[in-house]
């Protein structure tokens, strides 16, 4: 017979499962704000297409050379790649925090 032993209500492993779960839902509440934002400003930007005050021309224009600029996107990328690695996220509670921030934020 196999006995399961209840985990220690200690101060420590209570911070450990609620620190990285407050992480997660933090996180999950700028992303979904951010995705507000983005989603915004497309809708903006095409109705000022559609009233005729901007061109697609000048949209596309700077969109392309932010991509062609290489030095800028691997600095953003290696930035955000040194972000992601202070986050928890190979932990269960930070993945549930994430999905309520994401859903509920």
């Amino acid at each position: 017979m196999v006995a399961i032993l209840l985990p220690n209500l200690s101060t420590t492993f209570l911070a450990a499962a609620i620190i990285p779960l407050l992480i997660g839902f933090v996180v999950g509440y700028i992303v979904r704000n951010a995705l507000k934002v983005g989603i915004a400003l497309v809708v903006l930007v095409i109705l000022l297409i559609a009233a005729g005050i901007i061109t697609p021309n000048q949209v596309i224009t700077p969109l392309a050379a932010l991509v062609k600029s290489g030095a800028t996107t691997s600095a953003v990328s290696a930035y955000a790649n040194r972000i992601a690695g202070y986050l928890p996220y190979s932990s269960l509670t930070f993945i549930i925090g994430l999905a309520v921030g994401l859903l509920k934020g």
